[in-house]
């Protein structure tokens, strides 16, 4: 299957279709084992450009709530904090992409961050999320360039 793309001025965020996403730019890839392997989109990993350091303030075998915050992202533009994107039993976190987080904006979609036990239960798919991506974007390049 072909990704999708949504044009961010000229940068282009691949946004592959065989993923489930939620709306604060993780992508979902549910497994057969009833995990659910949770990463940043392109989309959001573009936007934080050149992150650096990743800390979380959870650990594996942690319960964890929807929207609970997970930690932050520092990249040479700010310090984000995530939010998980879903809830579960928190059963592993990408050790690789804790000790070099570039990975993410290098290779979005292999590098995942975290892995839950349990499946989203609210997710869009690829058309969705870049339907929401685009309904968003004009406020976004407001936020960018300074001006909301």
């Amino acid at each position: 299957m072909e990704p999708l793309i949504f044009e961010m001025g000229l940068y282009k965020a691949s946004i592959p279709s065989d993923l489930l996403y939620s709306e604060i730019h993780f992508w979902y890839r549910v497994g057969d084992n009833g995990r659910t392997q949770c990463g940043l989109t392109a989309y959001a990993a573009r936007l934080l450009t050149d992150l650096f350091r990743l800390d979380w303030v959870v650990k594996e075998g942690d319960a964890i709530e929807c929207e609970q915050v997970l930690g932050e992202a520092e990249s040479t533009k700010a310090v984000s904090e995530l939010y998980a994107p879903m809830s579960g039993a928190l059963v592993a976190i990408n050790q690789a992409a804790v000790d070099d987080p570039s990975m993410l904006g290098v290779a979005p979609y292999t590098t995942w961050l975290f892995e839950f036990d349990g499946r989203p239960t609210t997710a869009m798919s690829a058309q969705e999320y870049v339907d929401f991506l685009a309904l968003g974007w004009d406020e976004t390049v407001k936020l960018l360039k300074g001006q909301a």
